[in-house]
C-alpha cells in the first residue's frame, strides 16, 4: 500500500437547481482482514449519473464524509478515519454521440483518504462534462464508476482483538458545477478484523486536513485598485499536518488552468501560493506560482503524535494584464495537496 495521502479543495477567482441527471448508487459493504497488510475490497462502491434527453453539465463532483467515528459494534474501539480509501476501478455506460468518459479524462485522485469531520472528494471538479446530445428527445445517458476500497495495513490493526467489527457510516453527495446536489446516498461499510497474519509493521503515518475557512479558496477583484495592486487572502492554521517521519508536501492544480463555466480560461501562474509555517513548526517552505505539475512547498521532519499548522496563502502581481483582459466571470481549479515521505 503507498503511503501517499492526497487532499484536494476548490480555488476560485472572481472578477467582478436543477439538474437533468439522476445520482444513484451501491456498495458491496463487507470486507474482512486476516493479515497486518491490510486488504482491499475490489468492488466496494459504486455510483451511476443517469437522465435523458440534451445536456451538458461540466464541473460536476463526488464527495463523501464520515458521518460518525468508526467504532466497533461492542462500542469499545475507534479505528482512525485516515486508514481508509477509495481507488477508481473503472468507468462504463452509454452517451450520444458517446463514449462515457475515462478515469483519466475525469480526472479522480487515484487514491482518497476518509478524513474525520471533514468532506472529501472522490471527484473535486470532473474535466469531463455529462454529455447528451441523443438524436431522439428522449435518448438515455448513464454513467457508471466503481471504487475499491482498501483498509491500510499496520501494526495499528493488532490493537482490535480477533473478530472485532467496525462499522463506517459514509455519506456520498453529487454536486453540478454550481455546488447543487444532484443527489445523496448513505451507506455503511463492515470491517471485521479475523486472526492477523503477518508481522506487525510500522508504516509511515501521515495525514492533510484543511480548517473549514480554508477548503474553498477565493481571490475577489472588487475593484481597479485589486488589479493595479493585485490581491491576496491567507488562511491562518488553514492546513494541518500530522506525520511520523520526516514529510514533504507537493502541491498540483487538477485542471491545466482556471475555467469558468461560460467556458473562458485564466492561465494558472496567475495566481502565487505560499504556505507560512506558525510558531513552533520549524518546516521549510518554497513559494510557488500554480501549476498542473507537482511542485514542492513544504518539508519538516517527523511531528510525532503533535499536529503542526501552516497558513496558506494566495495572492496575485500587481497589474497582471492576463488578469485585467479577463472577462468578468466566476473562474476556478482544484487543487491537490500530496503528503509523501522525505
Amino acid at each position: 500500500m503507498s503511503s501517499k495521502k492526497f487532499f484536494c479543495f476548490f480555488l476560485l477567482v472572481s472578477l467582478n437547481c436543477f439538474s437533468q441527471v439522476n445520482y444513484n448508487s451501491w456498495v458491496n459493504s463487507y470486507l474482512q482482514i486476516n493479515s497486518y497488510s491490510g486488504n482491499t475490497n475490489p468492488d466496494a462502491y459504486t455510483f451511476t449519473l443517469a437522465g435523458n434527453g440534451a445536456f451538458n453539465i461540466p464541473y460536476w463532483k463526488i464527495s463523501m464524509r464520515l458521518k460518525q467515528p468508526i467504532t466497533s459494534t461492542d462500542g469499545n474501539y475507534t479505528m482512525p478515519a485516515n486508514k481508509i480509501s477509495f481507488q477508481p476501478v473503472s468507468t462504463s455506460g452509454q452517451a450520444y454521440p458517446g463514449p462515457v468518459p475515462t478515469i483519466p479524462q475525469i480526472g479522480m485522485p487515484l487514491n482518497t483518504f476518509l478524513q474525520a469531520n471533514q468532506e472529501v472528494f472522490l471527484i473535486p471538479q470532473s474535466n469531463a462534462a455529462l454529455y447528451n446530445q441523443p438524436p431522439q428527445p428522449n435518448g438515455y445517458y448513464n454513467l457508471q464508476v466503481k471504487y475499491s476500497l482498501t483498509v491500510m495495513g499496520g501494526s495499528y490493526l493488532g490493537s482490535y482483538p480477533s473478530w472485532t467489527r467496525f462499522n463506517a457510516p459514509v455519506q456520498f453527495t453529487a454536486y453540478d458545477q454550481y455546488n447543487n446536489i444532484i443527489g445523496r446516498g448513505d451507506h455503511i461499510f463492515q470491517f471485521h478484523i479475523g486472526p492477523l497474519s503477518g508481522s506487525p509493521t510500522d508504516v509511515p503515518e501521515m495525514s492533510l486536513q484543511f480548517s473549514a475557512k480554508a477548503v474553498n479558496g477565493s481571490l475577489e477583484f472588487k475593484s481597479m485598485s485589486d488589479y493595479v495592486n493585485g490581491v491576496s487572502v491567507t488562511y491562518s492554521n488553514g492546513l494541518i499536518v500530522k506525520s511520523n517521519t520526516n514529510y514533504q508536501i507537493k502541491l498540483r492544480s487538477l485542471q491545466g488552468q482556471f475555467s469558468s463555466p461560460a467556458g473562458n480560461y485564466i492561465p494558472l501562474g496567475t495566481v502565487k501560493m505560499n504556505l507560512i509555517p506558525v510558531s513552533g513548526n520549524n518546516g521549510n517552505v518554497y513559494p510557488i506560482l500554480l501549476s498542473a505539475s507537482p511542485q514542492l512547498i513544504a518539508t519538516g521532519g517527523s511531528t510525532g503524535s503533535s499536529s503542526l499548522y501552516y497558513d496558506i496563502r494566495y495572492s496575485t502581481k500587481a497589474n497582471d494584464e492576463r488578469l485585467i483582459n479577463a472577462k468578468s466571470e466566476e473562474y476556478s481549479t482544484t487543487l491537490q495537496y500530496e503528503i509523501i515521505p522525505q
